[in-house]
């Protein structure tokens, strides 16, 4: 008996790999553990940190849905319009002008009319996308990426509003002026991320994005990207004929999207 029980001590230590899940059913090797989907962008996420480190935390600035243009002021167009409301049989009048003016008539009615003018930007170079919450979150998403992986990221707004506060009313409509003044007040990198609407694409959008070090004026990376994030691991599942091999469901959330493109935009960064 003591034989017996050094043979089988001898043999479980022998497989220390193998385990049983039931007694007296023969033992079998342990899952292997499933691949994370994620795991080139984590790499990517931290060669990303440790440039970042070594360089001192270099400032980076985002143009969201926006890009920087050639136009060093700001250009503004004239625009007026006019709105109606009310109806009259015989219309006697209506004052034409700047404000709202009510015109009499032989039949009582009356017509209400409002002329607005304005100056309307002409040089706010937004991009359009298909969904504003969409894009909300995918704007998140790819700033919270970048500062996970200890990024120092500037907000334009904030630059410029800091700015404008000193200066005259006439100085704070040029918006172009604004962002050159914000742009050296120690910013090292600008990100522009320009979304088109794509049917082609998986993900219903195409992003344009852009890296430039700002000191040198230099282009340090350019590429497009549906911001698709990696496919998950395919699983097997019992179908008529068999264990079948199906593909993962869809990981295309927006919370995804924004991590891929902040992903893909930080290995042009280092």
């Amino acid at each position: 008996m003591r034989t017996a029980l050094i043979v089988l001590a001898l043999a479980a230590a022998a497989a220390p790999a193998a385990a049983q899940y039931r007694p007296g059913l023969p033992a079998v090797n342990p899952a292997p553990p499933r691949a994370d989907p994620d795991a080139p962008n984590h790499d990517a996420a931290g060669a990303f940190s440790a440039w970042n480190a070594r360089n001192g935390r270099p400032s980076i600035l985002v143009f969201w849905n926006r890009e920087l243009i050639e136009d060093g002021a700001s250009q503004y167009d004239g625009v007026v319009t006019t709105r109606a409301d009310g109806a009259a049989e015989r219309a006697g009048y209506v004052a034409r002008g700047y404000g709202t003016t009510v015109a009499g008539s032989a039949a009582a009615a009356t017509v209400t009319s409002e002329t607005r003018v304005y100056a309307e930007r002409s040089t706010h170079s937004r991009y359009g996308f298909r969904d504003d919450i969409f894009a909300k979150k995918v704007e998140s998403a790819m700033v919270g990426a970048f500062l996970s992986a200890g990024a120092k990221v500037m907000d334009r707004e904030a630059l410029i509003r800091n700015l404008s506060a000193g200066k005259s009313r006439d100085e704070r409509l040029d918006i172009q002026h604004l962002e050159s003044v914000a742009m050296k007040q120690g910013v090292q990198y600008l990100v522009e991320v320009l979304p088109d609407p794509s049917a082609a694409s998986p993900t219903g959008v195409s992003f344009t994005v852009k890296v430039t070090h700002l000191p040198s004026a230099t282009v340090r990376g350019q590429f497009v990207t549906t911001g698709e994030p990696p496919a998950g691991p395919a699983r097997l599942v019992a179908g008529p004929s068999g264990f079948e091999r199906r593909a993962a469901e869809s990981r295309t959330t927006p919370e995804l999207v924004g991590a891929q493109v902040a992903y893909e935009t930080m290995g042009r960064l280092r």
